[in-house]
């Protein structure tokens, strides 16, 4: 049988060829379209696993490049948050800088680069940092050294960094360009839902989903980007306050100080990135549909074409033997073929195109996106099934052995 299906393929190579074509693009369109519903769901579950939604990232517009007047704006910046806590305007205000470590200040090695952030203590209890191994508490604790500084780890990292573990890594000073050494302690793995900001950015959340390998340490060194002032800051408020009036007596600080602040919740930022994808997935799943239809009339019709064709090579079947089941199963084998292969070839592009093309998009083919598209294309082969079934099974030996279509 399996013989026959290869012949028969071979023999209508063309049709099947087409029709291959058709159902590869309409499925790869179909797991894209998938692919960017559970990136968005996605997105929102790792900004949700981290804080509550109605957080305020707070952000502030410079117009002047950083790194010439650093130090003055870090000063700034610094007295104005201080200003904040004073005055009670916020319940919790999160700080956090993103520093990149190495395992060796020598030039001329190839050294190991780790993104380390330093998280103020209203950062590190603000954030749900949910562990798959380990501690958090000692990360809760103020420092005032670069020694034995107790962090935690992506689950991405826990190969490379073992929990109870001492490191020494090394990092660039800020103000003297030298480098610097710093020894962490690895008292905790986070769990592989637990992702962080990768900062610098209006809006905090961008790219989380791509930022999967990072150590996060409590602030054993004060701040040394203004930078990390004007991008890297969320604000959880007090809740006697109305929300509305709170932000404006924060922005009214700002403003006093000649700052021009913006800010918007978690939630916002969820919605815009929402509403920039929607347009390309309602196209991409809806082109899916369309290509599939379309597809699947096109090959309901020439399998029904093919069969019409075949009434001699069916006769000759008959005569040595075949029934109609034995027909139905030949014809089913090839809508198999046709199908799994354009499916197999659909997963295999997307996932090229992913790793390449794409790769900023943080798209992430799961395992549900296959399934659900697997569904469907059984769904598709069921229903491009049941025409060719029925004229095979109302097909008369005697036409058959005739080879006359009736």
């Amino acid at each position: 049988m399996i013989r026959l299906i290869y012949q028969s393929m071979i023999n209508k190579k063309s049709k099947f060829l087409l029709l291959m074509v058709q159902f590869t693009i309409g499925f790869a369109a179909l797991i894209f379209g998938l692919t960017s519903i559970f990136n968005l769901l996605q997105y929102k579950k790792s900004v949700e696993a981290l804080v509550p939604l109605d957080t305020v990232h707070a952000y502030i517009n410079i117009d002047i490049g950083l790194a010439e007047k650093n130090l003055d704006m870090l000063n700034e910046y610094s007295n104005v948050f201080k200003q904040l806590k004073e005055k009670n305007l916020v319940e919790k205000l999160g700080l956090f800088e993103t520093m990149y470590v190495y395992d060796s200040p020598n030039q001329q090695e190839i050294k190991k680069e780790s993104r380390l952030y330093i998280l103020n203590n209203d950062s590190i209890e603000m954030s749900k940092l949910t562990l798959q191994e380990g501690t958090i508490k000692p990360l809760e604790t103020n420092l005032h050294s670069s020694k034995n500084i107790p962090v935690v780890v992506s689950s991405a990292l826990k190969d490379q960094y073992k929990v109870g573990k001492t490191y020494q890594l090394y990092y660039i000073n800020g103000q003297t360009q030298k480098y610097e050494k710093i020894e962490i302690k690895v008292v905790g793995i986070l769990a592989s839902s637990v992702l962080f900001w990768p900062g610098n950015s209006t809006y905090i959340s961008e790219n989380i989903i791509n930022n999967k390998e990072f150590i996060l340490a409590p602030q054993f060194k004060e701040f040394e980007l203004a930078m990390s002032f004007a991008y890297n800051s969320l604000i959880q408020l007090p809740e006697h306050e109305t929300r509305e009036e709170n932000l404006k007596q924060i922005k009214s600080v700002f403003d006093h100080n000649g700052l021009d602040l913006q800010y918007t919740t978690l939630q916002d930022e969820i919605d815009s990135y929402n509403e920039g994808r929607k347009v390309v997935i309602i196209s991409t799943t809806t082109f899916a549909a369309i290509l599939l239809l379309l597809s699947l009339l096109g090959s309901i019709g020439a399998i029904l074409t093919s069969i019409s064709t075949r009434y001699k090579d069916f006769g000759i079947y008959y005569s040595l033997g075949f029934t109609k089941n034995n027909m139905i199963r030949l014809v089913f084998g090839e809508i198999i073929i046709v199908f799994g292969v354009s499916f197999i070839l659909a997963i295999v592009i997307c996932k090229i195109l992913f790793a390449t093309l794409l790769v900023n998009e943080a798209l992430i083919m799961n395992s549900s996106v296959i399934a659900i598209a697997f569904v469907i294309m059984i769904i598709c082969i069921m229903l491009s099934t049941i025409m060719p079934f029925i004229k095979l099974k109302k097909i008369e030996p005697i036409d058959l052995i005739k080879g006359v279509n009736k």
